[in-house]
């Protein structure tokens, strides 16, 4: 699964659209729901009780997807507000589709049940995460960009295991905020 020019221009014609992807999250609810996102995933449901038996790490996982849910509704609706040369919102819009591109990785590999493979995006995920958590907070916190910019390059690995081309995302988001 790769990622083209074409889906993120979609999805920058279309992130001023916010909502939630999920309807239950698979921790205060025995399922995991989400609704529809066009051009990455159709709405879906699985039975978080079922799948425990077969595969323990999917708490791990469900956690994981109700934080990326958190921060990329946050980042949605913080964006309309950040004017369009500040740094930030490049940076938001990129990992706000990072956010996007990992659920739909998820959801394809639980399709497939390929639980080996979800270990690996639970790692990965974790620690892109952690990035959303820093750069989210620091620009709440009014943190300079610059000062937090050097942790925002990307995991070479998280770009590999998702097919992100970092460098046309930037392209795209240099021509889309002229």
């Amino acid at each position: 699964m790769s990622y083209s020019s074409n889906q993120f221009t979609y999805y920058l014609n279309s992130s001023h659209y916010c909502k939630k992807f999920l309807v239950k999250d698979g921790i205060t609810s025995p399922y995991f729901e989400i609704e529809t996102e066009p051009g990455f995933f159709t709405k879906t449901k699985y039975d978080i009780i079922s799948l425990k038996i077969t595969f323990q790490q999917i708490g791990e996982s469900m956690s994981i997807l109700k934080n990326f849910d958190y921060y990329q509704y946050l980042m949605c609706t913080m964006l309309p507000h950040i004017a369009d040369t500040n740094p930030y919102k490049k940076v938001f819009q990129k990992l706000r589709f990072m956010i996007i591109c990992s659920f739909t990785k998820f959801i394809s590999l639980l399709h497939i049940r390929d639980y080996e493979t979800i270990k690996k995006w639970n790692i990965l995920s974790k620690k892109t995460l952690e990035l959303v958590a820093e750069v989210v907070n620091g620009y709440r916190k009014g943190v300079e960009f610059r000062e937090i910019s050097n942790s925002i390059n990307g995991d070479n690995e998280f770009c590999i295991f998702f097919n992100l081309d970092i460098e046309k995302m930037d392209e795209e988001l240099n021509n889309y905020y002229l």
